[in-house]
Formats: C-alpha cells, structure tokens, sequence
C-alpha cells in the first residue's frame, strides 16, 4: 500500500447517524494514540461524504472529502456508519418531518428509499468494485443495507438492526440473515448490528489492522462497564479467532442451540480431532472449548433479554440453561448485571 492510500476509508452519506460516525473516528484516533504509545505505527484514514460538508443526524457538519464517479479508493478498508433517515427527500410532500419517531428510524421502506439516493448507489457501486479487487468492506446498522444494494450479501451471512431484520429478508432474499449477531464476517465482507455495534465492528478491524493488544486498550480505554451490547464476548471471539476451525465451531455452536452437540460430535463435524480442536482453541482464544460454548450461550442469551420481552427462563431455555437460576449465576459472574437489568438496554 502506497503512503497515498489510506489503511482505512470511512463513507459519510447525508444524514448519517452521527454516533456510528463519532464512534468510527474516536476509535481510529484512540488505537493510533495507542498504537504510537506501544512504539507501532500509525495508521491513516480518509473520510468520504456526500458533500464537503456533510449534515450528519444530531446536526452537526462533518467535513469530508465529496465522493464523485471518479473518485479512486485503492486498496483501502471500507467503513460505511449507519445511515440516518432525516434526509429532507424522505419526507412525505406536505407533510412534517417525522424524524424523531422511533418507527421511521426503522422503517426498512424508508432505508430503502434512502440506498435509492444517488449518494447511496454511488457508494454502493464503489463498494461492489473494492469487494471485487479483495479488499474489507464493511457496514453497521442500517448501511449494511448499501452493501446489500450492491449486491454483496447475496449468498452471505449478514447482520443489521434486528428491527431491519424482516425487510433485508424481505428485500433481498439471497442474504442469510442473522441479527441474533453483534458481528458477522463473511469472506470480505463485515457486517455490525445497531448503530452502536460500530464500536464492536471497529474492534474488528482494529485488532487486524493494529493486533490485538492494540484492541484491547481501545475497549479499557472506549467502552463503559456493562454496555448493553455482546462486545466483550464478540471480542475475544472475533478478534482472537482468527483460525478457520475456531470460526466454523462457533458457528455450529450457533446453529445447535439450545442442545449443543459434545465435543466430540463437535470436533467429528469440524473433520479434527478432540485433541487437535482443543490446541487450536487454546492457541486462538487462550480459552477451552467449553468456554467458547458458554461465551456463544451468554451472548446469544444477553441479545434475547435485550431485545425482547421473553421471560427469563424461556431465554434460558433457549440458549441451553436449565433455569433462570443457571442463567443468572453466569451474567453476575460475566457481566456484573442480574437478567432483569439487562431489559431495555439496548
């Protein structure tokens, strides 16, 4: 890479959510502090908008450098923040903006009509190009839907907003969709949650363009004791999982609840031995399989208490505990919160 072309490149459309956005810049400038702290070098980035000045959702201005037809991104890593619906063109003629209702932010006709704007198919078009030359696109929140329009999530797994989650299976039926997920990677394409599921997208990337160590200042330094998202178990499994045996076990894990196989029957499915599944466990994550198992559990159980109103033993029941007792046990231990306090967090 030329020192022309920047590590990574953020893509700002009119309007976009300006937490997502906020959160992508304080964690780049947070791991280059860092990063130069450890004696490593820092890492540059550009950020692309729809204009020189781009109006993110709170109002403020960004500036950015204007993405045109011609505009070249080299070999880069693509960031694209959640989308904002505040866009003037979205209103209905004659009638009030409506942008503080927490329906229209996600209402999936209005997301598309916004990936629908030329800014959009713009980026999209260049999204599709970088993917196709190898290189990381990624998106959270409702700009995942951009790389859905690009025609990059045909065939894939992908998350969103789990309130997105009927209209991308609706809209574009080739994509596997799975918002029981904070984070999803599938080949060169990265893909977060709720607008601040940035935070756990930027971790990934991070802990591959800076390493690990690097990442995990970051989440001491960026992120508050018991933030209602799965960043602290995507962590260590996302960064640190970084063997394609490990990737394949988690997403078995995934599939089985609430009954996940034994180890066994687990490392026969992976077509590796018990012994060897265990070594390269410990070799990626520092953990057993049998803490990977409950990490997959936790997490999948955590986005249940969040987003939805199931009765704590029903969520127990899903992820393969057998009562809330069990469930409660483990998030004081993880999280310091009883289930009941995770309600309504997110």
């Amino acid at each position: 890479m030329s020192a022309a072309e920047p590590e990574f490149t953020v893509a700002v459309l009119d309007w976009a959510l300006a937490s997502s956005v906020a959160v992508t810049l304080d964690a780049l400038r947070s791991a280059n502090r860092l990063a130069e702290a450890l004696g490593r070098r820092r890492l540059a980035w550009r950020v692309l908008g729809s204009r020189a000045s781009v109006p993110l959702s709170n109002g403020l201005l960004l500036p950015a450098e204007p993405l045109l037809a011609e505009t070249e991104l080299g070999r880069t890593t693509l960031i694209i923040p959640g989308l904002g619906l505040d866009h003037p063109s979205l209103d209905a003629a004659g009638e009030a903006s409506a942008a503080s209702d927490a329906a229209r932010r996600f209402d999936g006709n209005l997301v598309g009509r916004r990936i629908e704007l030329p800014d959009a198919q713009l980026l999209a078009a260049k999204a599709q190009a970088l993917a196709a030359s190898g290189e990381l696109v990624s998106a959270s929140c409702s700009g995942v839907l951009v790389l859905a329009a690009a025609g990059l999530l045909a065939g894939r797994r992908a998350t969103t907003h789990w309130r997105l989650n009927a209209y991308l299976q609706r809209r574009y039926p080739a994509c596997k969709v799975d918002t029981t997920q904070m984070v999803l990677r599938d080949g060169n394409i990265l893909t977060a949650g709720a607008a601040l599921a940035q935070m756990d997208l930027m971790l990934v990337l991070i802990g591959e363009h800076y390493g690990l160590e690097v990442a995990d200042l970051v989440m001491r330094y960026l992120l508050l004791d018991g933030r209602p998202s799965q960043s602290r178990y995507m962590a260590w499994s996302h960064l640190q999982s970084t063997d394609d045996t490990v990737r394949r076990l988690e997403m078995l894990i995934e599939k089985s609840l609430p009954e996940v196989p034994s180890l066994s029957a687990l490392a026969d499915s992976l077509h590796v031995s018990e012994k060897t599944l265990a070594r390269r466990v410990r070799r990626a994550t520092g953990q057993t399989p049998l803490a990977v198992i409950q990490s997959v559990r936790l997490r999948h159980a955590q986005h249940l208490l969040e987003a939805t109103r199931l009765p704590i033993s029903e969520v127990a029941s899903r992820v393969g505990y057998a009562d809330a007792t069990a469930l409660r046990k483990l998030t004081l231990k993880n999280l310091r919160l009883a289930p009941g306090q995770l309600r309504g967090r997110r």
